[in-house]
């Protein structure tokens, strides 16, 4: 079985998540505290394979709560249980290395299935919080592949060609031969590649021509 601590200074919602967790034979609750500095110490004594905690206590509030246990936790497992709104806070705690975010409307439902998912070593969020992480790294990527676009757009079409020739391997000599230039020609293409990339060297000409492979 899996050892699992509560912090919750209302022991109405405390007693409620003990009894949801009765249900999960695969869980061992071994202690519970009403406060972060209280939880902290225990953590660190009982080393609770999952702590299900809220971010907001009477010593702590908020996202510095979250900090705090997730370095009490280091590598273990964090499902923050709240009444603070997932769209406000879900993205940055899970990005401060919680492994899961429960409104606390819908702990009847999900938190069983929550507490599996993160022992199993998911990441547990709601259907709208999971979208949002969707939609914003679709966006980075998609904003990611642009500027790389944009900065290739620059290049003239003879500079296109020395850049894949450079991906293959060939040396400036050979690219010389290939496309049927002088090695003066060449040399001129990848300085003002250089330029137009903002890089510093010709091996980092190389690189970036290797990571468009």
């Amino acid at each position: 079985m899996h050892s699992v601590f509560i912090i919750d200074d209302h022991d109405i919602v405390r007693l409620g998540l003990e009894a949801l967790l009765l249900h999960c034979p695969q869980v061992l609750l071994v202690g519970w505290a009403d406060s972060l500095q209280a939880g902290l110490a225990q953590i660190r004594r009982l080393r609770p394979v999952l702590v299900i905690s809220d971010m907001g206590l009477g010593d702590s509030t908020g996202l510095d709560t979250v900090r705090a246990l997730v370095q009490a936790q280091e590598s273990r497992g964090l499902l923050v249980v709240t009444m603070q709104d997932e769209m406000l806070y879900g993205e940055q705690t899970l990005a401060l290395g919680a492994n899961g975010y429960l409104m606390k409307g819908s702990v009847q439902a999900n938190l069983v299935p929550a507490v599996l998912t993160i022992l199993q070593g998911g990441t547990w969020a709601s259907p709208t919080l999971n979208a949002k992480l969707v939609d914003r790294h679709l966006r980075r990527n998609t904003a990611g592949r642009q500027r790389a676009g944009d900065v290739l757009s620059s290049l003239s079409a003879r500079e296109l060609q020395v850049l894949e020739l450079l991906r293959t391997g060939k040396t400036t000599k050979e690219i010389a031969t290939a496309l049927q230039l002088s090695v003066r020609t060449v040399d001129i293409h990848r300085a003002n590649m250089k330029k137009k990339l903002k890089l510093r060297s010709g091996a980092e000409l190389i690189a970036y021509a290797s990571r468009r492979a």
